[in-house]
């Protein structure tokens, strides 16, 4: 299996989708109570916390893209992190 980009240096949309993932899974499992309480823990401000969660409602096919490096150029971490429409198609229109 060829070794993919993200394995080897991750972009930093790409770590930050991994971190929302990882401190939603934390939520999940009961691990943390709060998004306060995950900010807490790991050092982090939760703002900065609460907007990376937020790309856990990315599209599928905008996370492949993400994943795959071929994210239009024009998206930016804040555009994705700071009040992405929750409705996939709304994201993708946005996205283009």
């Amino acid at each position: 299996m060829q070794p993919r980009r993200w394995d080897e240096t991750p972009t930093p949309i790409q770590q930050a989708l991994a971190r929302g993932h990882r401190w939603l899974a934390m939520l999940e499992s009961g691990q943390a109570q709060s998004l306060s309480e995950v900010a807490s823990l790991k050092g982090m401000d939760r703002a900065y916390v609460s907007r990376m969660v937020n790309l856990t409602t990315v599209a599928p096919d905008n996370v492949e893209a993400i994943l795959d490096g071929t994210l239009p150029d024009h998206v930016t971490l804040f555009d994705l992190a700071s009040g992405t429409p929750l409705l996939w198609g709304e994201q993708r229109s946005l996205l283009k």
